[in-house]
């Protein structure tokens, strides 16, 4: 078995599980749970939905949808080592190649959780509010990284680079609930890793630009978007393979 057949069933297992479309839902509906008492006021956020999305992923709420994030794959290495699929499928390639497609499909369910469920929010409050309005005071994400795009009226856009950064740390989050799930067995405990490892890294984050609100543009001033986005996705996929590093030594050390 080589590498494209594990990731391509992987692919399969995650589509033809039902786990991915709940996490979506639920991450549109813990950014709506995320807005408290606004969520049920006409107009939302100052009557627009770039000031209602930017609150939404601010508030504590968002903590609740990086958790359904990891619901939608973070488990799999701890149910294939239990139903001992683990051993069969490593024996048809590499311990390595099996590791490496399942954190593949970890992290990019993870984002692509995040994302959907961002988009879907953001659907349903433009329905109710506009983009902007007008005579109303401009939000930080006019100051702040991407806001040419505001600018120039490329809003979805925005929400999409937003949600994808937001995504990449539901990645880093999810793969170290994976690896966290070859040491504990409670599948409750490690669903809510995420919102855990998140409020500790918020209590920790220090006042450098090298912290968890790193994936918040509204909050940066680098010298262009290009390099911000870089340096997002490429800590991102520094802390993933780290995980992913951890998670084949320790199953290489269960074998």
């Amino acid at each position: 078995m080589n590498r494209v057949h594990y990731l391509k069933t992987d692919m399969i297992r995650l589509m033809k599980n039902y786990p991915i479309y709940i996490a979506i839902i639920g991450v549109a509906v813990s950014l709506w749970f995320s807005l408290e008492n606004y969520a049920f006021e006409e107009g939302l956020i100052n009557g627009n939905a770039l000031d209602t999305y930017c609150m939404a992923v601010d508030m504590s709420g968002t903590m609740i949808a990086y958790a359904f994030c990891a619901f939608s794959y973070a488990t799999v290495f701890c149910e294939d080592l239990e139903n001992k699929y683990a051993r069969y499928s490593m024996n048809r390639g590499s311990t390595c190649r099996y590791v490496v497609s399942k954190a593949i499909v970890v992290y990019g369910s993870s984002v692509i959780t995040m994302v959907l469920g961002a988009l879907i929010f953001v659907v349903s409050i433009r329905l109710q509010v506009p983009w902007t309005v007008s005579g109303v005071d401009q939000g930080s994400y006019l100051v702040g990284m991407y806001h040419s795009l505001v600018s120039e009226g490329h809003y979805w856009l925005y929400i999409f680079l937003y949600a994808l950064q937001m995504g990449m740390l539901a990645g880093i989050l999810s793969l170290a609930a994976s690896f966290l799930s070859l040491f504990i067995s409670n599948r409750m405990l490690i669903l809510i890793s995420p919102i855990l490892m998140h409020q500790i890294l918020m209590e920790y984050r220090g006042s450098g630009w090298f912290n968890i609100m790193l994936i918040n543009p509204e909050l940066h001033q680098f010298s262009s978007d290009i390099q911000y986005f870089f340096i997002v996705f490429g800590c991102s996929l520094g802390f993933s393979a780290l995980f992913t590093w951890g998670i084949y030594k320790k199953i290489k050390g269960r074998l």
